[in-house]
């Protein structure tokens, strides 16, 4: 796996790119788009410029993220606190467990990205806005919802077990009245396995579940009739096809209804969904209309009403007589 130092350096003029005010990578001399080479003759030369290429992406998000959209760092740890260890952090809004409305939290898929970032191919050929989660970010905070991104490639745990470490350190302790989740590839079967072993507790907490060509399959995990039948009535997943972008698409394996993603590019899904995931949530973050009293009044309602009003009459007519 790659690893990058989080130095300062990584992100200074030794890279001989910077991105651009619209998130764009160019070179600093040619200002040309930024082209990855690879050379037969030199596989450690080449590894190293991919490898600066994911430092400086790395950071540059991170810098986005903090000073930016000033979300906070959060570490965790395994263990009892008198032998706890770390196992990396993820990102905030501050406040975040404290915040009564909707908590959003964004799950990338299994590789080096690191937290921020769907893919590093699409945010060096396409930008920052195409392949990080800051777009997400940005949404979820302009509609008043706290954020929470998830790290599942840093700190040496499986994606699983981060998740669940999330979960059980931090999100199971938030008072958000919603919490909602986007899951990317990977990310989505790892929060399925956090579903198997938490089912009552995501059923009354998490509102709804965007998969994004999640790796998640109903077959092969444990989930039971009652997690299915949740499954099917509170996500939906936006899986790789050749129909324009939110058409029903037939999945077996989702088990939730499923519609197209708009491209057959896996690592491009999040962005070009994007819209669609942003109108599903919308829809379910609306409050729930309360039924109106009506008065209507029907043909037999009506009927009933006046034979008693008739026998009333009649009642008091014959009473009235007899006095």
């Amino acid at each position: 796996m790659l690893e990058c130092a989080e130095s300062s350096n990584q992100t200074q003029s030794d890279f001989p790119y910077f991105f651009t005010e619209d998130g764009h990578l160019c070179h600093k001399d040619t200002l040309k788009p930024y082209k990855f080479s690879f050379k037969l003759d030199d596989v450690h030369g080449t590894m190293s410029s991919h490898l600066a290429l994911c430092c400086y992406i790395t950071q540059t998000v991170y810098s986005i993220l903090e000073k930016k959209l000033k979300l906070v760092r959060v570490y965790l740890h395994k263990g009892t606190q008198a032998d706890s260890h770390s196992c990396g952090f993820v990102y905030m809004s501050p406040g975040a467990l404290l915040h009564y409305g909707t908590l959003m939290v964004l799950i990338q898929d299994k590789s080096t990205v690191k937290c921020g970032v769907w893919s590093w191919r699409v945010v060096a050929h396409e930008g920052l806005e195409r392949g990080s989660q800051i777009p997400y970010v940005r949404w979820a905070l302009g509609e008043s919802c706290a954020v929470l991104l998830m790290n599942p490639n840093e700190g040496g745990l499986s994606p699983e077990e981060h998740i669940r470490l999330v979960w059980d350190s931090l999100v199971s302790k938030s008072v958000a009245e919603r919490i909602i989740v986007v899951a990317h590839g990977y990310g989505g079967l790892a929060f399925v396995h956090l579903l198997c072993h938490h089912l009552e507790e995501i059923c009354k907490r998490v509102w709804v579940v965007a998969f994004i060509n999640s790796s998640h399959n109903l077959w092969h995990q444990p989930l039971g009739t009652a997690g299915r039948d949740w499954l099917k009535a509170h996500s939906r997943t936006w899986v790789l096809s050749t129909k324009p972008m939110n058409r029903p698409v037939g999945s077996l394996k989702a088990g939730c209804r499923a519609m197209s993603a708009g491209t057959q590019c896996h690592e491009a899904a999040p962005a070009v969904c994007m819209e669609a995931v942003y109108r599903f949530f919308a829809k379910h973050m609306k409050p729930k209309p309360v039924p109106a009293v009506t008065t209507i009044m029907t043909r037999s309602r009506s009927f009933r009403r006046n034979n008693l009003d008739k026998e009333s009459i009649d009642t008091n007519d014959r009473n009235n007589n007899k006095s």
